[in-house]
């Protein structure tokens, strides 16, 4: 299991009917399995209730609370991840995953839906700047629309839209999954966004608790969704159009190669404020004009309570809203009424039944004249008796064949074979040689026990970078409580809390060079959490101190490379990962030094070989092992990142 599964199930686990077979989605809310289903024979999703802020699992495969002060958040979520599902159950559309069934376990709850066979959004998007082609993208909104117009008319928000939430299936048929309601809801009680929201993908009301959501929300989700598919990026975040806003619209740049008003219906689902988004898919979609086609969706399936929402099979004549099951569907065609076969007794049913009888009177004779001439049917069958002939080769054009004369006795004696040499004995290692296996090893071995740590620590780090940015969002809401403008030499300024003429609260610090910096402030410096653009467009997210990015955070330069990890004045410095975005790119992982590795780490290039061993100044340098892409190891020592010495 990897240390991003590390709270999963083991795979083999059994829920009741199901058996878990993979695990194929992890947040911070919860975790997903591939199951099958025991008793109908099929695939399924089942989504585990595991809110890693504040629950964990136990040995025993139980989920508890992380302490007594989060056990009523934790069974208050669960039940309103419950009520979730229960909602979910109750309709069915094409274009929305279908629930079948929830049940708790293990102190927690799960809901059981459809297996979607096909790949999301975000693997299609993989890549860096891959994009989609243009009639890919039109089916990718012409389905969003037509679920997320459903989800509305039934009165829900989806309230996490973004590419990892849409399975496009092996037909091209996309599907909204993963609903966050509950995550939402979650939020609110427990005062932290913490995954609920998605960076990049939310709207800006969506990071303040008081903010009013709507269906407007979810289009600003879908359209950031469509705009990645679109440019092979993500927009800006929300939090960091605050103030001058750095989107660029996609009706300019992108008009030679997508449809005029699809790239206009995007930008205005992306609109920065609420009131001035579409305020329905059905307004949104008039947008798109003739991009896509008409709406045509059949309405929505409510179907009706039941006592228990374990699947079962409808029987003939059920109502079209019963549960769906999947699997083998047939036509009518398949169920009409064989003919009746003829009731009269005349000449044409007495000829069939005289030819059976002279049949079986036929059969009868031979049998009888099979047994009275066995003897002789054996002699023919096993021919003459054997006797000892010179061997003879068969003429396949005459049916005679032609007797072969016998060799003539040799004059001279034969000469000798020649003996094959024997294959020489397997050379042992040498002394030195297991030295070097067994130093490479364990060097191995030290570094991916390092990365699984380094990895802990990136997810820390994500999730403090996500509250930093919510931070920064309040920094720079407009009706921020007791905020003033300051005005320095040089052009730069502060909109934001003052206490006794400093920096003391929340703000928005802009300097002349462009760069930015939203958040906490104490004593004129940033401290606590917030955010930072540099001029160069360089960005971090996360802990502060005195003015420096120091603590937990996410150092991003778009388009080039992603830091996760532990900071010292804006440096790696720490249990930290790192991904490069060039082709190929790289991942690194361990313990970094000075903004590089340096000690026990694992490095991974692309798809052609991972590292694991030793660095000294961001290079592979001292004993570990590579594994190439054929799975062929190799094990040595390496200095300034080559490999020097090797084993055989």
């Amino acid at each position: 299991m990897t240390a991003e599964h590390d709270q999963a199930l083991p795979v083999g686990t059994r829920l009741g009917d199901y058996r878990l077979d993979a695990v194929i989605g992890h947040g911070g809310f919860g975790i997903t399995y591939r199951a099958f289903d025991t008793q109908l024979a099929k695939f399924v999703a089942i989504k585990e209730y595991l809110p890693v802020e504040f629950a964990m699992r136990r040995p025993d495969g139980q989920v508890v609370p992380r302490g007594g002060r989060f056990a009523d958040d934790f069974t208050w979520g669960r039940e309103r991840f419950l009520d979730e599902a229960r909602a979910l159950a109750r309709f069915r559309h094409v274009h929305i995953v279908p629930v079948l069934r929830y049940f708790e376990a293990n102190g927690t709850a799960y809901t059981v839906m459809e297996f979607e066979d096909g790949s999301s959004v975000a693997q299609l998007l993989r890549q860096p700047h891959r994009t989609l082609q243009p009639d890919e993208v039109r089916r990718l909104a012409d389905g969003l629309l037509a679920g997320l117009g459903a989800v509305h008319a039934q009165g829900f928000l989806h309230r996490d839209i973004k590419p990892s939430n849409i399975i496009v299936r092996r037909d091209g048929m996309p599907i909204l999954i993963d609903f966050g309601a509950a995550r939402q809801a979650m939020g609110g009680r427990t005062r932290t966004l913490t995954g609920v929201l998605t960076p990049q993908y939310a709207p800006i009301e969506q990071y303040a608790l008081e903010g009013k959501q709507g269906p407007w929300s979810d289009i600003y989700s879908a359209a950031a969704v469509l705009h990645h598919a679109i440019t092979g990026a993500p927009p800006p975040d929300a939090a960091s159009r605050v103030g001058t806003d750095p989107y660029k619209p996609l009706a300019t740049s992108y008009a030679d190669r997508f449809d005029a008003n699809l790239l206009a219906a995007v930008d205005r689902g992306l609109t920065f404020a609420p009131d001035q988004r579409p305020q329905t898919v059905e307004a949104w979609r008039v947008l798109f004009g003739a991009a896509l086609p008409v709406a045509e969706d059949a309405p929505t399936e409510r179907l009706a309570s039941t006592p228990s929402m374990a699947p079962s099979v409808a029987p003939s004549g059920a109502p079209a809203g019963a549960p769906r099951l999947g699997g083998v569907s047939r036509d009518n065609a398949d169920h009409m009424p064989l003919p009746s076969a003829p009731t009269t007794n005349g000449p044409a049913e007495r000829r069939p039944r005289l030819g059976l009888w002279l049949t079986l009177i036929f059969v009868a004779l031979a049998a009888a004249a099979v047994w009275r001439f066995q003897p002789q049917l054996r002699e023919q069958v096993a021919g003459p008796p054997k006797v000892d002939t010179p061997t003879v080769v068969t003429d396949t054009a005459s049916p005679t064949p032609t007797p072969t004369p016998a060799p003539a006795p040799p004059t001279s004696p034969p000469a000798t074979t020649p003996t094959t040499p024997a294959p020489p004995a397997p050379t042992q290692p040498s002394a030195a040689q297991k030295a070097l296996v067994e130093q490479a090893q364990r060097a191995a071995a030290e570094a991916r026990a390092t990365f699984e740590r380094a990895d802990e620590v990136a997810k820390a780090a994500r999730a403090m970078a996500g509250e930093a940015r919510i931070v920064a969002a309040r920094a720079a809401r407009p009706d921020l409580e007791n905020s003033e403008r300051i005005s320095y030499d040089g052009g730069a300024s502060y909109l934001g809390q003052v206490a006794n003429a400093k920096r003391q609260g929340l703000g928005v610090a802009e300097l002349a060079n462009g760069e930015r910096q939203a958040g906490d402030w104490v004593d004129d410096r940033m401290a606590g959490l917030g955010t930072v653009r540099l001029a160069d467009d360089t960005r971090y997210s996360g802990q502060w101190r005195e003015g420096q990015s120091t603590g937990l955070g996410v150092r991003e330069r778009p388009g080039k490379e992603r830091a996760e990890g532990r900071f010292v004045g804006g440096r790696l410095e720490g249990l930290a990962v790192r991904r490069t975005l060039g082709d190929p790119s790289t991942v690194q992982g361990g313990e970094f030094h000075g903004d590089v590795l340096d000690g026990p780490g694992i490095e991974r290039v692309g798809e052609r070989e991972r590292y694991e061993g030793a660095f000294r100044g961001g290079k592979r340098n001292g004993y570990g092992q590579v594994t190439d892409a054929a799975g062929k190891m190799q094990l040595g020592r390496w200095a300034d990142g080559k490999l020097v010495e090797s084993a055989p």
